[in-house]
């Protein structure tokens, strides 16, 4: 059989697709947290039924509304955050971070950047990089990696204040990213997933064409750093690089979802979508995905459509079937699907960045995408996607069916 007679027998299958589970969305919940912090692109962790929410931003968006472009400090989240999640409804507690010593002051500038890379390993949780105004201000993107134990921060938070000895840290520029991620694997390693070095004013960037000249510049990471992570035990990090892995054109990507996988043989890490490709400033399609003590791999078969930007995520894998479903709400992405037509639609692209309604293809959405990757070891298997669409604007919590945005032809799956 011909690529193209299976590609058209791939296309034939009309009917919708099934998924094993179901999302069940609400429009507001806010009643059941009230207090709870309005923060965008924090670090998060939870242990014990407590949530923990550590950087990001207060105001939203950058320049939305025609508020400043610039990631000032006054604009940053300045409190560590607790919410009690065992009460109902959940008490929330927070503290400034300024209560750390000034031994810390490292670490308090880190702890109110933004697009941090996180990992939540059991009861610590490592914070890397992020992009904001430090203590000079100065904005830098922080070659910090900080590691909090969580019982004693959320302890302490709940009685008013910030435990330091809690706090280790390391001064590192292998960590030094924002808008990657951070991530353990089964080897024991840490991975720093891409993301760029920003240095210098945003406003100025845009003003100079985004271009790089002194004293503001861009740098892509367009690797994968493979790292590990030692504590003295004293408050004291140790960052030695074990590995690289580098590709100019798929690894150069920010803003990416990084999530973990699971196949017969472990755990591994998936990185999809992230923006912006250099030659036409949208997002990218191509998933690479990376096992313990193996190589990153870039799907070339596969073009993912939606949801491109770094979301909320749900995983779920199927033993039986050895098939991992990565759900996707929300972001921003290049296509929405249309249920009527059963197609997706590519958004509009006009005007330019100083323009009063400019729409550079890359629009917030309101839609929930799942993508199907089937693990199973040494065999040929369909690679399914689907969508699900959600409708905010309903006052009642509202399922929408799933439909298939598109099933594409078997590929082999690497053996992991």
């Amino acid at each position: 059989m011909t690529l193209a007679t299976l590609l058209g027998l791939c296309l034939a299958v009309i009917a919708p697709i099934k998924l094993p589970f179901t999302v069940d969305a609400s429009t507001d919940d806010s009643a059941s947290f009230p207090n709870a912090p309005q923060v965008q692109s924090f670090s998060f962790a939870q242990w014990q039924g407590r949530w923990v929410f550590i950087g990001g931003r207060m105001v939203g968006y950058h320049a939305l509304g025609g508020a400043t472009a610039d990631f000032s400090r006054a604009d940053a989240n300045r409190q560590v955050w607790v919410v009690d999640t065992t009460t109902r409804p959940a008490k929330t507690y927070s503290v400034p971070v300024d209560l750390l010593p000034e031994r810390l002051a490292l670490v308090k500038d880190e702890w109110m950047s933004t697009g941090q890379l996180f990992y939540q390993d059991g009861s610590a949780l490592y914070i890397a990089g992020g992009y904001g105004q430090d203590s000079s201000g100065h904005w830098v993107t922080f070659p910090l990696l900080s590691r909090v134990d969580l019982p004693s921060l959320i302890h302490g938070v709940m009685q008013g204040k910030l435990v330091a000895d809690s706090v280790a840290f390391s001064r590192s520029t292998l960590v030094q990213s924002a808008g990657g991620d951070l991530i353990k694997l089964a080897d024991d390693y840490f991975y720093v997933v891409m993301g760029h070095v920003f240095t210098g004013s945003y406003t100025a960037f845009e003003a100079q064409g985004e271009h790089n000249a002194a004293p503001v510049s861009q740098a892509y990471l367009n690797e994968i750093r493979k790292v590990q992570i030692v504590s003295d035990g004293h408050g004291a990090l140790t960052v030695t690089l074990v590995n690289t892995f580098r590709d100019e054109s798929e690894f150069r990507r920010r803003d990416l979802n990084v999530t973990k996988i699971l196949s017969p043989k472990g755990l591994g890490l998936a990185a999809y979508g992230g923006v912006f490709t250099p030659d036409t400033q949208l997002s990218y399609s191509k998933p690479i995905y990376l096992f313990a003590s193996g190589s990153p791999f870039v799907d070339s078969t596969f073009d993912q459509k939606m949801n491109a930007y770094n979301c909320a995520k749900l995983l779920v894998y199927d033993q039986a079937e050895r098939t991992m479903y990565t759900t996707f709400l929300g972001g921003i992405s290049r296509f929405v699907w249309d249920p009527i037509a059963g197609k997706f639609v590519e958004n509009t692209r006009a005007g330019s960045k100083t323009a009063r309604n400019y729409l550079d293809g890359m629009q917030w959405s309101d839609q929930i995408s799942t993508i199907c990757k089937v693990m199973a070891e040494g065999k040929r298997k369909p690679l399914k996607v689907f969508s699900q669409t959600y409708f905010p604007a309903l006052s009642e919590p509202m399922l929408s069916s799933y439909r298939r945005e598109e099933w594409l032809v078997p590929w082999p799956v690497p053996t992991f």
